[in-house]
């Protein structure tokens, strides 16, 4: 399966770079950088902490999907059912649906569950990875209550051209390919990647759910995925760009047999994806024009043999479309606004009939900056339609303001808001459940407050160290509830409330071709619910109350060393019981070098180095200690 991914990738990717020698002759040229990413993030998100990963961290998790980077990520909690499982992510202690994921500036979210499966997003595709946390309801809509991921490319037209082809094997049947070529030159670039990997993810592990605790063999977990991603730039005049993306995925995965289960689960889920972005941004004299259009085609086939009707076929499709205009006051000022309409279309056999859901909200920024570089504050606001009822208004105020040369204190606060997926909406009544029409936004506020230091020991030792207090409170959580007779629906029941601490340390340090860089980064979290049950005043199942993040590596021409670790606390999975805390650690040693015009990257991965026995989700069984093998060629 390996060599046929390979092959589908080379034979792919091999026209469009034979073809591309003849078509680009210019040199590439060095433009200002050009972001496909919202403006509001680079300039309007002024208080709030926004962080990428590791260039090290991005590597050791290269061939991998994005929950396996933000797992080991800063501050963020994963929940994973099995091995290559179904994956969501929250952050802060809010809700998976309460963290909202942009691609090219375009919520990805599903219309039908708000949820989004990292599975299926390979690291490789995205060249930019940033967590932004805290609420931005103002800025990015419903969803964004407790952070957003931030996914998108890199200035294609600024990039040298060039091809990259990797390989990897390992334990469990795990096997991928990838390839990633880009061309082009000053007027126009283009970029195709290309991603196939298999697992089949039969490891053996400890059932504590029986007597005795037994060695078992995993079943019915394995997983193969194929993505396609190709990107393309304009330079239409010297003060226009339009950028384009389509991106494809197919996901079929085997879902894992629970330790809890007597039988074999025959259970799986395919996921189609197809998303397609343009972007078009106008630079004027005095502001910047930008139209984003983007549509999101989701499928997912569930399919269960055991059930009365063996097959549940879910589908939905947004189109968004957004404008945006940022002005420039003097220099230190600007003022940005705009709108987003969002068209929703679901069908699925748990609906009757077809749902369109229709959205449209305006936003507004100011941003006032302090002369000399003393930091900025901005206010924000939003408002919006859906199918024509007013959902509350939301506002935000961020201020950055540096107090000596070498530490800025920052914070924000926010009113933010989710509303209702179309499933809570639109479930058709049946035996077990029903949707109600009834249900009315989520609302709340959150803030947060912190200091930044940043200095440096000697011109080749550099620190930085992060802290931040932060709290939030939401109103009317919708949770699925049993009413009388037994049948669950959704009602506004719930408050949650937060208050968490997080600290990061990093450092850096440069001695001839010796590179090193260690990482730190600490969260705490107590995240209660006020409810009329048993959860009352416990802490949200699955958000562990300590975690920590740490990230080591070491550079020495060719060789390079990283190693990360993640310590996960206690977690409740339901009322009182609970799973144990533990800590993973991952390494890999590579060799880099380069013959005639080719690069190589030679590299050796073992995932959780000391074999530890863990479950991230209540009986799902967990990978021991195993092995991975890559092999990357640039050219």
């Amino acid at each position: 399966m390996l060599l046929k991914y390979l092959g589908i990738c080379i034979v792919l990717i091999f026209p469009v770079w034979i073809s591309a020698q003849d078509l680009f002759q210019e040199e590439p040229v060095r433009l200002k950088e050009v972001r496909v990413t919202s403006t509001r993030l680079r300039e309007f998100a002024v208080g709030a902490s926004v962080t990428s990963p590791d260039s090290s961290l991005v590597n050791l998790h290269q061939e991998e999907s994005l929950s396996s980077l933000l797992s080991a990520a800063s501050g963020i909690n994963i929940k994973t059912y099995g091995a290559g499982g179904l994956t969501s992510l929250s952050m802060r202690g809010g809700r998976t649906n309460h963290t909202a994921v942009l691609w090219n500036g375009l919520n990805i979210q599903s219309p039908m569950n708000g949820g989004v499966n990292l599975s299926v997003m390979p690291v490789r595709f995205f060249n930019h990875v940033e967590v932004q946390r805290g609420g931005s309801g103002t800025l990015f809509g419903s969803g964004a209550v407790s952070g957003v991921i931030h996914l998108s490319g890199k200035d294609l037209l600024g990039m040298e051209n060039g091809l990259n082809v990797s390989a990897s094997t390992g334990s469990f049947g795990f096997g991928s390919a990838a390839a990633d070529v880009k061309m082009g030159n000053s007027g126009f670039a283009g970029r195709l990647a290309v991603f196939g990997q298999q697992a089949d993810n039969d490891f053996s592990f400890i059932n504590t759910s029986r007597i005795g605790h037994p060695k078992e063999t995993q079943t019915n977990a394995g997983v193969e995925q194929f993505g396609v991603l190709q990107e393309n730039q304009w330079r239409i005049s010297d003060r226009s760009v339009m950028t384009t993306g389509l991106w494809f995925q197919d996901y079929n995965k085997d879902l894992q047999t629970l330790m809890t289960s007597r039988q074999p689960d025959d259970t799986n889920q395919k996921d189609k994806n197809l998303l397609v972005s343009a972007n078009y941004k106008y630079y004027g004299p005095r502001g910047t024009f930008q139209l984003k259009q983007g549509l999101i085609r989701n499928k997912v086939l569930y399919s269960n043999p055991d059930y009365v009707d063996p097959q549940a076929d879910n589908n939905s499709r947004s189109w968004i479309s957004e404008a945006e205009y940022k002005y420039r006051v003097g220099v230190l000022h600007s003022i940005n606004a705009g709108v987003n309409y969002t068209n929703e279309l679901a069908w699925s056999d748990g609906y009757i009939g077809d749902v369109t859901r229709h959205r449209l909200s305006a936003f507004a920024s100011g941003r006032y900056g302090w002369a000399n570089g003393r930091g900025a504050a901005v206010l924000s606001v939003r408002e919006e339609l859906t199918n024509g009822n007013e959902q509350p208004v939301v506002f935000s105020l961020g201020l950055e303001h540096p107090i000596m040369n070498w530490a800025t204190i920052k914070g924000t606060v926010s009113k933010n808001y989710r509303i209702p997926n179309l499933n809570d909406l639109y479930w058709k009544e049946d035996g077990y459940s029903m949707g109600n029409l009834d249900l009315k936004a989520e609302a709340g506020w959150s803030g947060d407050m912190g200091i930044d230091f940043s200095f440096s020991m000697s011109e080749t030792v550099k620190t930085e160290v992060t802290t931040a207090l932060f709290a939030s409170r939401t109103n009317d959580i919708i949770v699925w509830l049993p009413e009388d007779g037994g049948k669950w629906m959704p009602r506004n029941k719930q408050i949650g409330e937060t208050l968490g601490v997080e600290a990061g340390l990093r450092l850096t340090a440069q001695a001839g071709v010796n590179t090193l860089a260690a990482r730190v980064f600490y969260t705490y979290v107590s995240s209660t619910l006020t409810t009329d049950d048993e959860y009352n005043d416990q802490q949200m199942i699955y958000t562990p109350k300590h975690k920590v993040n740490t990230v080591l590596s070491l550079a020495r021409r060719p060789f390079y060393v990283t190693l990360s670790g993640a310590y996960t606390g206690q977690r409740y999975y339901d009322y009182k019981n609970t799973l144990e805390a533990y800590t993973l650690l991952n390494g890999m040693v590579g060799y880099k070098l380069k013959l005639l015009n080719v690069g190589a990257d030679l590299s050796f991965k073992v995932n959780n180095i000391t074999d530890t026995a863990y479950q991230v989700v209540a009986w799902y069984a967990m990978p021991p200690r195993n092995y991975r093998i890559t092999l990357s060629l640039t050219i």
